[in-house]
């Protein structure tokens, strides 16, 4: 990437940085002026503030941490409190994309702001603006791994949106694997808040992340699904089946997360009893079988 230089890059960043900034703040300027009095001014191009937009995402996602600094001299969490709710949704769809971006590179500014930010996320949870609702999705996710337990107030805001977009028929298949790994996360960090809702998506959630690779974004929704049937087992019973196949798609799984993958079938399999399991497991396709056998001797 353009930014992958990393801090010595930085002195080159903030020129960078602070024109973007500048050309956002002009343009939502603008459009407030235009707004009150359209005969006296012009409409402004939002194109310009969505590519600066889209840069600050790049220097954020580049830089990482080394971000921290260019934000703490700006006001650009003002600004992107204001994208977030422009009427153009290519605005807030780039405007979500920062905010994820900035969730992970610099949390520390961004948590103060979460209380008005989170209504704003769960409004435009919308499938009606597929892009809009995908990055609005992505950026609840990052927001849950910084919030952890904190998370709690704003689980009412969003997950029934969430539960409603993996259910919808359909669905883009990015927008649903996005939902997926978002509900996953939320459960990781409020399972006992997300846990009893288990019934309502487990089966979509199964099929969305199945044939997702191995990575960082599939281990924390699938260790939340984990924690989650910790607390309500029943819930996940009828589909068990679509839960094993998930686990099968797994390359390599860490070793944790793994043993967590173990205590769920071997428990289930303890619980229903052998013949049962027998029974239960004829049904799975024969490569199912072999890898549940192979990987977790079940």
């Amino acid at each position: 990437s353009l930014f992958s230089l990393q801090s010595g890059f930085l002195p080159y960043c903030e020129p960078v940085y602070q024109r973007c900034v500048t050309l956002v703040q002009k343009t939502l300027a603008q459009a407030m002026m235009y707004s009150q009095q359209p005969d006296q001014y012009e409409a402004p191009d939002k194109d310009f503030m969505i590519v600066a937009l889209d840069l600050l995402s790049g220097l954020a996602e580049g830089l990482g941490g080394h971000v921290d600094q260019l934000v703490a001299r700006s006001n650009i969490m003002t600004l992107l409190f204001q994208c977030m709710q422009d009427t153009m949704p290519e605005v807030r769809q780039s405007s979500f994309a920062l905010l994820g971006d900035l969730t992970k590179a610099c949390f520390p500014h961004v948590k103060p702001c979460i209380a008005e930010f989170m209504p704003i996320l769960g409004t435009n949870l919308n499938p009606e603006f597929i892009s809009v609702c995908n990055n609005a999705t992505w950026a609840i996710g990052e927001i849950c791994m910084q919030m952890g337990v904190e998370m709690q107030p704003y689980v009412s805001l969003v997950l029934p949106h969430l539960v409603e977009i993996i259910n919808r028929p359909n669905t883009p298949k990015t927008l649903l694997e996005n939902t997926a790994i978002t509900i996953g996360r939320l459960g990781y960090v409020c399972p006992q808040e997300v846990a009893p809702m288990l019934q309502q998506f487990i089966r979509p959630w199964c099929t969305s992340l199945r044939n997702i690779r191995d990575n960082e974004e599939k281990d924390s929704a699938f260790r939340g699904i984990c924690v989650m049937i910790g607390v309500n087992p029943g819930g996940v019973v009828q589909d068990f089946i679509f839960f094993c196949d998930a686990v099968a798609s797994w390359v390599s799984p860490k070793d944790d997360l793994r043993d967590m993958f173990y205590k769920i079938l071997h428990g289930f399999k303890d619980q229903v009893g052998e013949e049962n399991w027998q029974q239960f497991s004829e049904q799975f396709p024969p490569i199912l079988k072999e890898r549940l056998s192979a990987c977790y001797g079940v």
